[in-house]
């Protein structure tokens, strides 16, 4: 077991200990909790309340969260606040649960209609969220969301190493560095909004019939509204599964998907600036995926990727796997 091995297993049974007396503040056994899923805070459900706990010591993201949460508008669906503390060094924060699951774990057994209206509910709370006033939010969200840049020097850096490891080729570089300098070029001339900054169904909860909340706030930033949007697009417009190519009726549905989604983002995407916008968060996004995967074991499959699929694809071609939806909208 490496050092870094140890310290993860630490972590874990420090995660649940300190869950274990947070459910016990609430006469709630803690045998009798669930795990929920989620990579940078442990979750708990059970006895009518979520615990969240920080994945490491020190962090500050929940309890910024928690006073983020007191602006949110009850259309986002955030779930009631009960209390936050920090135990043995790791932040923790207790809600109320709602009963309802990840739309992430029901979305491949719902209907193309259920998804599609799932997919604009969606949207919709996460619109809620973009009308949060900036001023109020601002000192509330993160000072800086990690999946983006704050400088150019620092996305072109990313771009750099994947080309320096032999990820990306030469005219691969070429390609992506011009589209950085156009997002760039655009960003001061953009309006401001609070995103949630990690946008996706894994963040939602859906109850059968409807989105009904949206969590998760920890890595909300304010930043133009496209760097929600990205994920809104990603959701319909990411290539399928290596070695899948949807046929008849699931053809049929990314379709109507895809026909949603860009009605949708159309308000969002009315000029050029603001499609500069939208391609540069996504190449940050997949910049830093694809390094955060290609770090661990099995980098040599990593042309098979997502992240890997999307760059090289706005390399070799305007729009990459985005261009459907920008051809509709007259952009290419």
């Amino acid at each position: 077991m490496t050092a870094q091995d140890a310290q993860d297993t630490q972590d874990a049974q420090d995660n649940a200990s300190v869950a274990a007396e947070v459910f016990h503040r609430y006469g709630v056994d803690f045998a009798d909790a669930r795990r929920a899923s989620g990579w940078t805070n442990a979750t708990w459900l059970g006895g009518g309340i979520a615990v969240r706990v920080a994945g490491a010591s020190g962090s500050e993201d929940l309890r910024r969260e928690a006073r983020l949460a007191a602006v949110l508008p009850p259309e986002t669906g955030y779930p009631r606040v009960l209390d936050t503390g920090t135990t043995r060094g790791f932040q923790w924060m207790a809600t109320a649960e709602i009963a309802a699951a990840s739309l992430d774990d029901a979305w491949p057994d719902l209907t193309w209609d259920q998804r599609i209206e799932a997919t604009r509910r969606l949207w919709a709370r996460a619109r809620a969220v973009h009308r949060v006033d900036p001023a109020v939010a601002a000192p509330l969200a993160r000072p800086r969301n990690p999946f983006y840049a704050q400088t150019p020097r620092e996305a072109e850096a990313g771009l750099l190493r994947l080309h320096a490891a032999g990820v990306l080729t030469d005219a691969e570089l070429n390609r992506l560095l011009p589209a950085l300098d156009r997002h760039w070029a655009a960003l001061p001339h953009a309006a401001p909004v609070l995103n949630h900054g990690d946008f996706s169904p894994v963040n939602a909860l859906w109850d059968g019939k409807d989105v009904v909340s949206l969590l998760d706030f920890e890595f909300a930033v304010v930043a133009p509204v496209q760097l929600d949007l990205n994920e809104l697009v990603k959701l319909a417009y990411a290539p399928p599964a290596p070695g899948a190519s949807p046929t008849g009726a699931d053809a049929a549905g990314r379709r109507r998907l895809q026909e949603a989604v860009t009605a949708l983002a159309r308000p969002l995407l009315r000029t050029a600036a603001e499609v500069d916008l939208l391609l540069g968060h996504a190449i940050q996004l997949e910049t830093w995926g694809l390094e955060r995967e290609l770090a661990k074991p099995g980098r040599e499959a990593f042309r098979e990727w997502e992240p890997y699929r999307m760059l090289a694809e706005w390399a070799r071609t305007d729009g990459g796997h985005y261009a459907p939806l920008l051809n509709a909208l007259g952009h290419l």
